[in-house]
């Protein structure tokens, strides 16, 4: 892990700049929680029964509003109540010095020497909080951990970062400095957030008592009442993101049958209708352990996100899965559905 700060900072620390750049200044990480949104899932868990998530105080935490919806595949809406989710961004203020301290440490030391052997200038107007003992400087510290990218990307963003987020002095009662936060990290809570249920199928034939299908009939396979379109934001500032993630396709598989790929969520059977999402057992399931068939069912999710509205493109895709016992009868004469 490297965490850097910006050159003006270094001696309002009181550290060396080499043993900054070395290992830095640690700043405890404050990981979100899950949160449980709704019984159809959406963000967090699809199972804690808690939820809420617990904003900490450490320097630099920022706190990120999360909520979304989402549609079944009986095309029922459902709101996903808006959860506080605690995250730490690559590069945050972090508290410094008083006013007196650090004029009283460049009086005493200076502010150092940047690698090309110039001058380091001190926080601009650093004079005028000499005397100052209850307010404090605030400055940019960046931590590799907290980047997702190799270290020469994180180097190019923290000295970006520097250059657009100078100082700040902050007296007591005065708001803590929070510089926006850039679409991409809200993309990325959101996405962490986003938590996509297993598939719950439903069958047909199916026989009463045992829920059995038969031998030798397509047997149609659907998804039953769950999630099939789904929204998360997140936003901090002016800045906000949406990730939505839509049911592309399910795949199908089991003892005795060839394995299917669908698109869409399937559909129930009823007279008169057609599905491509349909298994074909060619034998009984009596010879198979517990003499019931297990399917795997897979649901496959495409997802994209939007910055402020606007179209980003495609993230990674995700898929779900479970897997459900069936029973496979022999019958001598097929009854109708």
């Amino acid at each position: 892990m490297l965490n850097r700060l910006p050159m003006v900072r270094r001696a309002a620390l009181g550290l060396a700049p080499a043993l900054l750049i070395a290992t830095g200044l640690t700043a405890a990480a404050v990981p979100p929680a899950a949160a449980d949104p709704a019984p159809r899932c959406g963000i967090g868990s699809c199972d804690d029964e808690d939820g809420g998530s617990t904003p900490g105080a450490e320097d630099g935490a920022i706190n990120i509003t999360v909520w979304g919806s989402g549609t079944t595949s009986g095309d029922e809406g459902y709101e996903i109540p808006a959860e506080t989710v605690t995250v730490l961004p690559p590069c945050r203020y972090i508290q410094g010095q008083t006013g007196k301290e650090y004029y009283e440490w460049i009086q005493k030391y200076g502010n150092g020497r940047d690698p090309d052997g110039n001058p380091i200038p001190p926080y601009p107007n650093y004079e005028q909080y000499k005397d100052d003992t209850e307010g404090r400087w605030w400055g940019g510290m960046c931590s590799s951990e907290d980047y997702d990218g190799d270290i020469s990307e994180f180097i190019e963003y923290s000295d970006e970062w520097f250059d657009e987020h100078p100082g700040v002095y902050v007296r007591p009662g005065e708001p803590v400095p929070v510089p926006p936060i850039p679409p991409r990290l809200l993309m990325e809570v959101a996405y962490d957030e986003l938590t996509l249920p297993d598939p719950q199928i439903g069958w047909n034939p199916r026989r009463d008592g045992d829920g059995a299908t038969v031998v030798n009939v397509p047997t149609w396979l659907w998804l039953d009442d769950g999630p099939v379109e789904l929204e998360v934001h997140a936003a901090a500032g002016d800045n906000e993101a949406r990730v939505d993630a839509t049911l592309s396709g399910m795949n199908f598989s089991a003892s005795n049958a060839a394995p299917v790929a669908c698109d869409g969520h399937g559909v129930a059977w009823t007279s008169g209708a057609t599905s491509d999402c349909a298994l074909t057992f060619t034998r009984s399931s009596a010879h198979l352990a517990g003499g019931v068939s297990t399917v795997l069912a897979e649901s496959r999710w495409s997802i994209e996100w939007f910055a402020n509205g606007e179209p980003q493109g495609p993230l990674d895709p995700q898929t779900t899965s479970a897997t459900f016992d069936l029973p496979v009868a022999e019958v001598q004469t097929i009854v109708t559905r």
